[in-house]
C-alpha cells in the first residue's frame, strides 16, 4: 500500500509527534508499504498527479485538530471529500478546542470526512466532546516506539523473537557446569507449568578452556527437550560469539537476570544487571550476598525444587514489579506490532463520513 503520513513538521525536527511519525513510517516500511513522510510543501499537488502516483491512504497527524495552518486543514478537508476512494485518517494527538493554551482560538472547523484515531482514551473523550461524535466512531491506537532504536540494540539482538514472552531471562555465561544452566532450564519449565511463558537467553558458547563444553551443551539440549522447553531457551553463542554490544543489548531488552551458579569467585553479571536496573534471581551464595549488599534480590537455594524457585520468582515479581516495563513495551507499544494489529486492519476499511 502507498501511504502518505502528513504533519506540520518532519524529523529531524525534535518533537513528540515528529518522533511518532518517524517510527510509524519506519514500521510501515518494515511491513512492506511504500511510505511518503510529508509536510504541507511536500504534499502539495500529490492529488493532481497521475492516479498511479496517488496514495492509497493518508494519515493526517494533528492537522485536523490544531490551529497552526488552518488553510492546510481546510485543503485536506476538501481533498478528503473529493477523494473518498482514499483511506483518510484524522490522527488525533492534541485537541485545540479543549486546550487552555488556545483559548483565544475559536475552533469552528467541521468534522472531516475521515476515519478518526486518537492516541489515548483521554484524547478520544476530548474529541468526542468537541465534535459530538459518538466515542465508538473514534478508535484508540496508542503511540508506540521503535524499541530496538530506543534501547540501542544491535541488529542481531533486535532480531530475537521476544515480543510475545511474559518474561525474558538473560544468563550471561560460558557453558561450564558450575554455572548450573540445567537448573535454569528446570526453572523455565516450572514457570511454564505455572502459566508464565519465559524465554531463557544463555549467552555463551562452550568454553575453549573446558574439554567437556560440547558435551555439556548436548546434555543441556537433551534436558531441554525432555522438559519440553527446547523452544524456550536459546544458546546464543552457537551462532557465533557475542560482542560487547550484543551483551549490552541483552541486558537492555531482558526482564531479569537468572544466575543459578553453584559457585563463583565474584559474579560480575550481578553488577552489570544492577547497572541496567534489572531484577536479579540468583543462587544464595555468600559471595553473591557480598557482591550485592543490600540490593533487593530474589535468592534461592540450588537444592530447592524448581517449582518452589519459580513460585518465589513469581511472588517476587508480583510484589516488586507487578507489570514488567519491558513486557509492557514489547506487547503494547512496539510500533511494528501496533501497525500490524491496529493500523493495517483499519486501512482495509472504507472511509466513514462525519454525520451532518
Amino acid at each position: 500500500m502507498r501511504i502518505a503520513v502528513l504533519h506540520y513538521s518532519l524529523p529531524p525536527v525534535i518533537g513528540g509527534v515528529e518522533r511518532v511519525i518517524r517510527d510509524q513510517s519506519a514500521a510501515l516500511r518494515k511491513l512492506g508499504h511504500e511510505v511518503l513522510l510529508l509536510d504541507r510543501r511536500g504534499a502539495a499537488g500529490f492529488f493532481s498527479s497521475s492516479g498511479a502516483a496517488r496514495p492509497d491512504a493518508v494519515l493526517v497527524h494533528n492537522v485536523m485538530t490544531m490551529p497552526f495552518d488552518l488553510e492546510w486543514t481546510r485543503e485536506l478537508h476538501g481533498l478528503a471529500a473529493r477523494h473518498p476512494e482514499v483511506r483518510w485518517v484524522n490522527w488525533i494527538h492534541d485537541v485545540c478546542a479543549v486546550n487552555p493554551a488556545y483559548a483565544h482560538v475559536r475552533w469552528q472547523e467541521p468534522v472531516p470526512p475521515m476515519l478518526h484515531v486518537a492516541v489515548s482514551g483521554v484524547r478520544r473523550a476530548d474529541y468526542a466532546a468537541v465534535t459530538g461524535l459518538p466515542p465508538e466512531r473514534i478508535r484508540v491506537i496508542p503511540n508506540g516506539i521503535d524499541l530496538a532504536s530506543v534501547l540501542g540494540l544491535t541488529p542481531r539482538m533486535a532480531a530475537l523473537p521476544t515480543v510475545d514472552w511474559d518474561l525474558v531471562l538473560v544468563h550471561p555465561t560460558r557453558l561450564v557446569r558450575r554455572k548450573n544452566i540445567e537448573l535454569g532450564l528446570r526453572i523455565v519449565a516450572a514457570l511454564a507449568g505455572a502459566g508464565c511463558d519465559a524465554l531463557y537467553l544463555v549467552t555463551g558458547a562452550p568454553d575453549p578452556h573446558q574439554a567437556d563444553g560440547l558435551a555439556y551443551l548436548a546434555e543441556l539440549k537433551a534436558l531441554g527437550a525432555a522438559l519440553g522447553v527446547g523452544g524456550r531457551v536459546q544458546f546464543l553463542g552457537e551462532a557465533g560469539a557475542l560482542d560487547e554490544g550484543d551483551v549490552r543489548s541483552l541486558y537492555a531488552m531482558s526482564d531479569a537476570l537468572l544466575f543459578p551458579s553453584l559457585g563463583e569467585g565474584f559474579g560480575l553479571p550481578l553488577l552489570e544487571a544492577l547497572a541496567h536496573r534489572l531484577p536479579i534471581f540468583c543462587s544464595d551464595l555468600s559471595v553473591h550476598r557480598e557482591v550485592l549488599g543490600d540490593a533487593r534480590v530474589c535468592y534461592f537455594r540450588v537444592d530447592e525444587e524448581p517449582g518452589e524457585i519459580s513460585a518465589r520468582i513469581m511472588r517476587w515479581l508480583d510484589v516488586n514489579q507487578p507489570r514488567r516495563p519491558r513486557t509492557l513495551l514489547r506487547q503494547n507499544h512496539d510500533m511494528v506490532r501496533i501497525c500490524q494489529e491496529h493500523l493495517e486492519p483499519l486501512l482495509l476499511t472504507a472511509n466513514e463520513s462525519a454525520p451532518t
